[in-house]
């Protein structure tokens, strides 16, 4: 979704909630939606902006503006976490579940971030479409689901797994980076980067000299993404040890 779907939407909340003088929610942003949302929005005084995806390292997440004075807002008004059990030996996953929940006619952005587990999955809604999901969710492809409420404050941990790739580059600049993540060659990052389908920590980024850090998410449209876990000391060769991790 881009700056012009996205950011009227997003400014018409905001208008809302400083006439009305109470808070107002939207649906759920992609993280580079809620990147742009970040930025827009940082230097408002008369709103402010909360974006809230259930727990902690979501990253799909709702928007929320309070009106100046508010602080505060009903979380359990705005999300809702639905747990979906199923037997142990039967394999759900994210595809199956998002496909599931989206077969039923729900949009894209009813729907947060998805946890599956073995015997489960835990699902993030908008609270206005969550009593048709516990209703209509009953089976993803051949597997039956078993689906209740779950509070938001017991949602599970959900640290991120990652595989790891340890390598060396010329230095910590962007387009180095996405040559040795991607596997490509510094050209094509290059193009990659005037083209804008770079987005660094979930904002288009043109500038391949720009110096990432440990932290970074780096991604490529229709290539992936991958995080930049650490940066280290040289190599004997006079080259930077760097340790990227893509979500396994």
């Amino acid at each position: 979704m881009n700056n012009e779907s996205v950011l009227p939407r997003l400014q018409d909340l905001a208008e809302r909630a400083k006439r009305s003088g109470a808070w107002v929610a939207g649906n759920f942003l992609t993280p580079e939606e809620a990147a742009q949302a970040a930025q827009v929005f940082r230097t408002r005084k008369d709103v402010s902006l909360v974006l809230d995806g259930g727990f902690a390292q979501a990253e799909r997440t709702v928007p929320v503006f309070l009106p100046a004075g508010l602080e505060d807002f009903t979380r359990t008004e705005c999300i809702a976490a639905l747990e979906f059990r199923f037997r142990l030996q039967d394999t759900v996953g994210h595809r199956d579940m998002l496909g599931a929940a989206l077969g039923l006619g729900l949009q894209r952005a009813t729907l947060g971030d998805i946890v599956t587990e073995p015997g489960r999955a835990v699902l993030i809604c908008l609270r206005r479409v969550a009593p048709f999901l516990l209703e209509e969710l009953q089976t993803a492809g051949r597997v039956g689901l078993r689906g209740a409420e779950l509070p938001l404050d017991a949602l599970p941990q959900t640290e991120k797994q990652y595989r790891q790739a340890r390598c060396t580059v010329a230095s910590p600049r962007l387009d180095a980076l996405l040559a040795e993540a991607f596997r490509c060659s510094r050209g094509a990052a290059e193009e990659w980067l005037r083209a804008g389908l770079v987005h660094l920590n979930h904002a288009e980024c043109t500038n391949g000299a720009k110096q990432a850090k440990a932290g970074d998410t780096l991604s490529v449209r229709g290539k992936g993404r991958c995080k930049l876990l650490e940066i280290g000391g040289e190599s004997k060769k006079g080259r930077v040890w760097v340790v990227f991790g893509f979500e396994a």
